[in-house]
This record gives C-alpha cells, structure tokens and sequence, in this order.
C-alpha cells in the first residue's frame, strides 16, 4: 500500500463516513487464514483500549491474493477505502483454529466452515 494521510474520508461507497468505517472494522476487529495444509483456518482478533483510525488516499495498491485474475476476474474484487490506525497501544489474541470441511460442502461451494 501507499496511502498518505487525507484531510477527510471520501470515495467509500460502502460507508458514509469516517465513523461508520471505523466502527465497522472495529466491531469486525478477527481474522481468519487458510493454514498450510488446507484443513483449518487459524485466526486472531485485534484487541485495544484506544480504537483511532485515519482516512487516507490511497496512492495504490498490491495483493498477491486479489491481483491474481485467475481467481478474481478484472472487476470482481475492487479496494472500497483505506483508513490508518498508528501509534495506538494493541495486542493480538489467537482465536480457535475453524475446521474446513471439504466433503459435505453446499452445491456450488468447494468448503464450507463448521
């Protein structure tokens, strides 16, 4: 990413406003990624006492994951805004690793989490 500090939050068309930005990713502060082998996701939630974050302009940005067009066509994964949280005390806490299974899988999906 580069991104450069903005004077206010705009060109969201998910959010009206820096606040609503805010509270979204701050209420939405886990993640999950695929393990090694394939079989479970492991996760970690962001913890903090201090929630600030930023508007920024993104300059641009690179993912090896959404630019990779053989599993995102042009147009099927676009970047909707950015915001900037520093110098705001954080800690990480792991979270129960969810088990992908493969075999009892939904038409249409390869896995599902149980």
């Amino acid at each position: 990413m580069d991104v450069r500090i903005a004077e206010r939050f705009q060109g969201s068309e998910l959010f009206a406003d820096l606040t609503q930005a805010s509270e979204f990713f701050r209420h939405g502060s886990a993640g999950f990624s695929a393990t090694r082998g394939g079989r479970c996701l492991d996760g970690l939630e962001l913890q903090t006492n201090s929630w600030h974050v930023e508007p920024v302009e993104v300059r641009s940005a690179r993912s090896t994951v959404f630019d990779d067009q053989d599993r995102f066509p042009p147009g099927t994964a676009v970047l909707d805004c950015a915001l900037l949280m520093r110098q705001v005390p954080v800690s990480w806490r792991p979270l129960p690793p969810l088990r992908v299974n493969a075999g009892s899988a939904p038409a249409g999906n390869s896995a599902y989490l149980e």
